[in-house]
């Protein structure tokens, strides 16, 4: 499984990033591809913690072996819900909100690498390690979304 963490992972987002344009479409879901660049960037703020989000609570989801089935085995489910928060309303521009998440993408990479990260509203108490798989896979899921 990739992680944002790793430089490697981190440069092969972002050249799949830059292979988008502000006329790519979706293989499903609603969002448009400013949409989802909004989206990301907000988990992404999440990720750092610039943002908070409720719990969901979903205990379930925050114990092991679920936990750790969706973070490293299962793929994330099309359609899957997202938290209210983290929904886009008001996208800058395709340019602006790929390059705000790139940047933020950047700063979760050259951050801590261990220790405790801020809680996400599904999963609970995460580990550095555990956002930058998450973070990871979830771009991962959306970039797939737009055919990146």
């Amino acid at each position: 499984m990739g992680s944002i963490l790793n430089e490697r992972d981190r440069a092969a987002i972002s050249s799949r990033m830059q292979s988008l344009s502000a006329t790519s479409s979706a293989r499903w879901g609603k969002m448009n591809v400013t949409g989802m660049l909004e989206h990301l960037r907000l988990s992404a703020q999440m990720a750092v913690g610039d943002i908070e989000v409720p719990d969901a609570k979903k205990r379930a989801f925050q114990m092991f072996p679920l936990k750790h089935l969706i973070l490293y085995v299962l793929p994330f489910p099309k359609g899957a819900p997202t938290a209210t928060e983290l929904l886009p309303v008001s996208a800058a521009s395709f340019a602006e909100e790929r390059a705000a998440l790139l940047a933020l993408l950047d700063r979760i990479g050259s951050g801590p690498q261990a220790g405790a990260g801020p809680v996400h509203p599904l999963f609970g108490a995460l580990s550095r390690r555990e956002w930058g798989t998450c973070t990871y896979k979830h771009v991962d899921h959306h970039l797939k979304q737009f055919g990146a």
